[in-house]
């Protein structure tokens, strides 16, 4: 037996594929290349073909996480679910494949299925052979008799036929490893499907890497397309109009017992674009390494699969799953190594500025573009489009959204022209929205559109903002998961009020609350700000430490100064989560409502009413463990081959603290300018909000399902008697 280490491998190796399955025809025949390219793959097909004879099976661990990414409108990452997943695997020569699940166990921000439920597999057992299997099996192939004229193969790159479907370039070196003492050159060779291909096919588009001494297949980076009747059918593998997806796949081959290439790691990333949200993204990604190869094993633990069965998959008990300790990374890591962006050369051709995406489309940047509903503005409407005026480097667009506030009466909307430059990013935007005063945001917190409008809840204040911007932002960072940005420009605050009592349905007596005060006036503004793993916030599920130094200036009739800093941690230690969040904030010199720091209820210490507190200097901390108990932890399987993750029940324990403070006189105007109301008890007039007078502190004790997907429990305030309040709460925001 050996055991091998993969984490940051010399060359990753990386296979795309993209479209549906379709049947491979064999053209007539076309004139070979003999270059001494030609000879090189001549050469490799017929090492590849066979699996070598030394070769009889092995025997191997692998480790999987199953992950749902979402892109924000910067392009940065933010993963709403993931699964990892431990199996043993036996392999037998030439095509038997059998893998048992041993250890599950997930994370994610609300109740879902599990993505196990849409693959029968997720790992490609060799690359010998002269046809491509996908990165990803039907749920449908496992543990049944396949037969071999229907199975979804594509045209290898080294099949026998491989001239009438490709042509051919490179094979230079292009990287010499060393390996078991071994000097290895690279080959790496461009693959590409030919124009002329008559009949329906799936092929190989993008880079192969070879041993150039041994001609065995080291990496591969690429791209299936479809091809119907000689013609790309869908390039992404959509049929769907506005929506194209691409199925990528990492795969890298670690050299066993120096004899042969074996997979030591693997990725399938399926993207699906939305071209009328602005090419918004979504993300499955499936990352596996392999390790504890033992070669030439055949034996088996698990269940002896059927005659004729090629590929078994089959579950330990739920016992078993749940006792499972053999992890070798902690769940999220494998998911934050990789990178969407790392893919997006090999991306469908509809993807890129292309002569069509000239014309004037309807591409929205958010849902609130076009639909959106509050207390201010009641219903919503409107239209965006967006027009591609230089499609080469440097990109240069022009985006444009315009509505219609039908409570209100009043038209919204904003125009922008951006140009891109590798990472930076220029702009000017002219704009007219319904802005939010609230403190300490997560990440997509958009409104209040759908708690409004079926609940009668809109925790948010807002006034109409008038600005005209030029902003520079540019992305940091080898994965470009931070940004720094700068903006200025003219702006004009002015105030706004409740237009609708109450959204569908509400409680008798109950509805919106009025808007808070602001105070009105025109400025000159200048913003600054700095963000580095902006993912790590709370309310997804990614992990690390992130952080964000946000300074914005107003000059003019309405002054300010505001400085914001944000730190944020997520971490899992065995059973045991790990949240923190802290918060704090300043106004420097002259103070303005609407830029007061307000904390309560939704916005920090749930145990207070509805922004009870404010001031001009604030600080927030909130920290919760959470302890998923050992039971019930695995897949749970329903009928229909659906699967979902185990309950996972679990108890956490959660503090958040909060202050604020009003510093002088023109904090305390600034206050009584959110607005007023009469203390029931003495008749006086007093400020809706007040400053803590102290740090104020509230405990919450949370009984959770899902790995702490969904909580329920009660809250309290700590730092002076108070009543437990029911507290609930869906997804892992903290």
């Amino acid at each position: 037996m050996i055991r091998t280490s993969y984490g940051k491998l010399a060359i990753p190796l990386l296979l795309a594929v993209a479209g549906s399955p379709g049947t491979a025809q064999v053209p007539a025949a076309v004139q070979v290349d003999t270059s001494a390219l030609s000879r090189l793959i001549a050469a490799a097909a017929t090492v590849n073909a066979q699996v070598p004879e030394r070769l009889k099976a092995y025997r191997t661990r692998i480790e999987t996480e199953m992950s749902v990414v979402v892109l924000d409108s910067g392009g940065r990452e933010r993963t709403t679910q993931i699964e990892q997943i431990a199996s043993d695997v036996r392999w037998r020569a030439p095509d038997r494949y059998d893998q048992r699940v041993i250890g599950y166990r997930s994370q994610s921000i609300g109740p879902t299925f599990s993505l196990m439920s849409l693959f029968g597999g997720w790992t490609i057992p060799t690359l010998y052979g002269n046809r491509l299997q996908l990165g990803l099996t039907s749920v449908s192939d496992p543990n049944t008799v396949i037969n071999a004229a229907r199975r979804t193969l594509a045209v290898h790159p080294l099949a026998e036929n491989r001239n009438r479907y490709y042509t051919y370039q490179g094979g230079d070196t292009a990287v010499t490893l060393f390996s078991n003492g071994r000097q290895v050159p690279i080959a790496r060779v461009r693959v590409t499907p030919r124009a002329d291909v008559p009949g329906d096919a799936i092929l190989f588009l993008g880079d192969m890497y070879l041993d150039a001494d041994w001609k065995q297949i080291v990496r591969m980076r690429g791209r299936l397309v479809e091809v119907h009747n000689g013609k790309v059918t869908i390039n992404a593998g959509s049929r769907i109009p506005g929506v194209s997806g691409a199925s990528f796949v990492e795969l890298v081959n670690v050299e066993v017992n120096g004899q042969y290439w074996l997979p030591a790691f693997q990725r399938t990333e399926l993207q699906a674009r939305i071209a009328t949200f602005g090419g918004f993204r979504t993300i499955v990604r499936v990352v596996s390494r392999f390790g504890d190869y033992r070669a030439n094993d055949s034996s088996w633990a698990g269940p002896q699969p059927a005659p004729g069965v090629l590929h078994t998959l089959t579950f330990a008990s739920s016992g078993d799953q749940q006792r499972f300790k053999g992890w070798e990374r902690p769940i999220g890591a494998a998911s934050s190594d990789v990178y969407y962006g790392e893919l997006d050369d090999l991306a469908p051709t509809e993807w890129r500025a292309t002569p069509d995406t000239k014309r004037l489309r309807f591409s929205p940047r958010t849902l609130a573009e076009v639909f959106r509903f509050n207390r201010v503005e009641g219903l919503y409407t409107g239209i965006a489009l967006e027009k591609e005026l230089h499609a080469s480097a440097p990109r240069l667009y022009a985006h444009g959204s315009v509505g219609w506030a039908w409570a209100e009466q009043t038209a919204r909307g904003t125009l922008y022209a951006a140009r891109v430059t590798g990472r930076t990013t220029t702009g000017l935007r002219v704009e007219r929205a319904l802005a939010q005063t609230n403190d300490f945001k997560l990440p997509f917190s958009w409104g209040a559109t759908l708690p409004a409008l079926l609940g009668s809840t809109d925790n948010f204040d807002y006034l109409d903002r008038v600005t005209g911007t030029a902003y520079l932002t540019r992305s940091l960072g080898l994965q470009q998961r931070s940004l720094i940005g700068i903006e200025f420009g003219p702006g004009r605050d002015r105030a706004v009020q409740q237009n609708i009592s109450r959204g569908l349905f509400a409680n008798a007596g109950e509805g919106f609350r009025p808007n808070r005060g602001i105070r009105e006036g025109d400025y000159f503004r200048t913003v600054a700000a700095l963000e580095f793993n902006p993912e790590i916030s709370g309310m997804f599920v990614d992990r690390g430490m992130g952080g964000r130094v946000y300074y914005e200036r107003a000059d003019g009739g309405l002054r300010w100064q505001r400085l914001e800093l944000r730190l944020a941690a997520r971490r899992e230690i065995g059973p045991f989560q790990l949240f923190a969040h802290g918060d704090a904030g300043t106004l420097l010199g002259t103070a303005a409502p609407q830029v007061l720091f307000e904390l309560g209820g939704d916005e920090g210490l749930t145990a207070y009413d509805y922004k009870e507190f404010a001031g001009d200097n604030a600080a927030l901390g909130r920290a919760v463990v959470g302890y998923t108990l050992p039971f019930l932890q695995a897949p749970i399987h329903l009928p229909s081959r659906l699967i979902i993750p185990g309950l996972a029940p679990g108890l956490a324990a959660g503090i958040q603290a909060g202050w604020t403070e009003i510093s002088g006189p023109a904090a305390q105007e600034a206050l009584i300018e959110l607005g007023t109301q009469i203390n029931p008890a003495t008749g006086a007039v007093e400020p809706l909000s007040r400053p803590t007078n102290g740090v104020r502190a509230s405990a919450e004790f949370l009984f959770t399902l899902f790995n702490g997907a969904l909580s329920t429990g009660i809250a309290r305030p700590i730092d002076t008697h108070g009543a437990w309040k029911f507290t609930a709460r869906m997804g892992q925001g903290f």
